[in-house]
Parts: C-alpha cells; structure tokens; sequence
C-alpha cells in the first residue's frame, strides 16, 4: 500500500519519504544499528528487519538512500508502538524523524489501530507531534517484551512513554515529498 499523496518524481536534492521494500533492509540496519549500540534502541537483525519490512517507512534522498526510517509494532488489533525512529546524523533536524512517524502514524491508521504509543529518552520530539506523556506500565504487553528481552541479556535502557490517539477524529498528516524547501518555507513565515 503506498503511501498516498506522493510522488516517485525525484529531483535532486528531494526526499521522499515511503514505505520500505525488501530492497531498504540493509540500509535499515546500517541506520538503526548505531542507535541499538548505544543503547538508545533495542537492537535489531537483518532477518527481524527483513521479516517486518511492511511495517517501516523510511526516508530516501533523490538517489534512494535510506536517510531515516520508522516502523509500527503491532501489540493488538487496536495498539501498535513506533518504534525503530532512527535518522542518519548527517540529516539530523531537517525534519525527516517527524516525517516518517507521520507515515508510520497514517500506516497505523490504514490497518484501524486507534492506538499508538513511543519510547523514547528525549520528551520534546514526540510531545511536538502530538504525544502526550504516559507510563509504561500501561502497556502490559511492552513490558512482558522488556521482560523476555531482559531474560536473554539484552540491556533495557529505561525511557519515557508517549501515547497518541487515532480514533475518527484524527485525519491523515500531509507527507512532504520535499523535506528541504518546506523547512525553509517554515524558517521564511516564521
């Protein structure tokens, strides 16, 4: 399913931001593996990633390359995590983490879940996009992955809970097919 409203023109200089195919996993490993490392991620496999490709959305400059990337983690029918937001430290604040949660967030929406929630060490990024703090403790089934996770040694890093609701009321955000000249239409009108 692609993501609606956009456009596989590419310029150079445009990032598009779609939903991954087989082809991206590798770069999804290459971006999010630096971020499991220090611990600011759970880490993943190639295989994991390839297994879930349907559930990423990623960020690619004119040539393709993978620039930034999200991805949905169902836990329900009606709950699902964004999880694995990791962009390339080149590209860091030029909007493209936001961008490919908005995608995630109108992927989550597609498949009906109402429900989604973020893990995350900083609060500023997701409470700008509509998140409003909560505790882990609310979603059982995190904490029995958390658990699981802990018991085959893997290091839980603890982080705060964000939760975003997407019921009837909240309507698709528009995607950017180029991430660069709206945030300078954003820094002219601001």
């Amino acid at each position: 399913m692609p993501l609606r409203g956009l456009s596989d023109r590419r310029k150079p200089g445009q990032q598009v931001v779609r939903r991954a195919t087989r082809a991206d996993a590798v770069q999804i490993l290459e971006l999010v593996s630096p971020y499991a490392a220090q611990g600011l991620m759970l880490p993943r496999t190639l295989d994991q990633i390839a297994s879930r490709i349907d559930n990423y959305v990623v960020a690619t400059d004119a040539a393709g390359h993978v620039l930034s990337c999200a991805a949905l983690e169902e836990y329900s029918p009606s709950l699902a995590e964004v999880s694995s937001v990791a962009v390339s430290p080149t590209q860091h604040g030029k909007g493209l983490g936001t961008q490919v949660v908005l995608g995630v967030e109108r992927l989550a929406r597609a498949r009906d879940i109402e429900e989604v929630f973020a893990l995350s060490l900083t609060d500023n990024f997701f409470l700008s996009l509509g998140y409003k703090a909560c505790t882990v403790s609310r979603y059982p089934e995190k904490l029995a992955r958390y658990d699981s996770l802990a018991k085959s040694g893997v290091e839980i890093v603890p982080k705060r809970c964000f939760q975003k609701v997407l019921d009837k009321t909240w309507s698709a955000p528009r995607l950017v097919e180029n991430i660069e000249v709206t945030a300078k239409r954003r820094r002219i009108a601001g």
